[in-house]
């Protein structure tokens, strides 16, 4: 097996705590939306998809979504309770820094638009933490496609085998190790930091 020189994070569920679900239940809580169809617009919809590659802009997506919720709401208002409900995750934080410390190189890769993730990155400082961040907006693509996780690996200056990664959706996990990356399947902080230590010192 290939030396590993850099650990990749997602974002959702592994370093930040939140996110998601919590917007969610703050969008049924303060609009009285139902789950279903803050779903079908929020993480289903081809305007989203098409917003996370950059194809459509923040304004768009927004009037987009104000529109077929049919509520009383700005895109500021909107962005904000999205923001305020991501906390990042103290034991990834740490675990990140400790790898940092063993000269292992960190990165994300994310399927993502631009008014959560810059402003997440500002918020918690996020160019600190990690040498590379691959992002779908800016790259016009998501995953699984394999072009991401090739920028991935040439933004990293490895190659794939050289990289571990880490994804909570199994399409993403089984396109990266068809590319030859070493690729674990994120159910718990534990074991994937017990996967990722076991690898480096192999």
């Amino acid at each position: 097996m290939a030396e590993i020189k850099a650990v990749v994070f997602d974002l959702d569920g592994v370093y930040f705590e939140g996110g998601t679900e919590t917007y969610i239940s703050s969008l049924v809580n303060k609009y009285g939306l139902s789950k279903q169809d803050i779903v079908d617009v929020y993480l289903k919809s081809e305007e989203m998809q098409r917003y996370k590659c950059g194809v459509i802009s923040s304004e768009e997506y927004w009037n987009y979504a104000i529109s077929t919720w049919e509520i009383d709401a700005t895109r500021e208002e909107l962005v904000e309770l999205l923001i305020s409900s991501y906390n990042t995750n103290p034991d990834t934080v740490s675990f990140v820094e400790t790898l940092r410390d063993q000269g292992i190189k960190t990165a994300i890769c994310t399927n993502n638009f631009p008014d959560r993730f810059e402003s997440l990155k500002e918020r918690f400082n996020l160019s600190a933490s990690f040498d590379v961040i691959v992002t779908s907006y800016e790259e016009g693509i998501t995953k699984p496609s394999p072009q991401i996780f090739q920028t991935l690996a040439s933004r990293l200056d490895l190659k794939p085998n050289e990289i571990l990664m880490s994804d909570d959706h199994e399409v993403n996990v089984e396109a990266l190790k068809q590319l030859g990356f070493d690729a674990f399947l994120y159910t718990n902080l534990d074991e994937f930091k017990s996967y990722v230590t076991e690898r480096i010192d192999t």
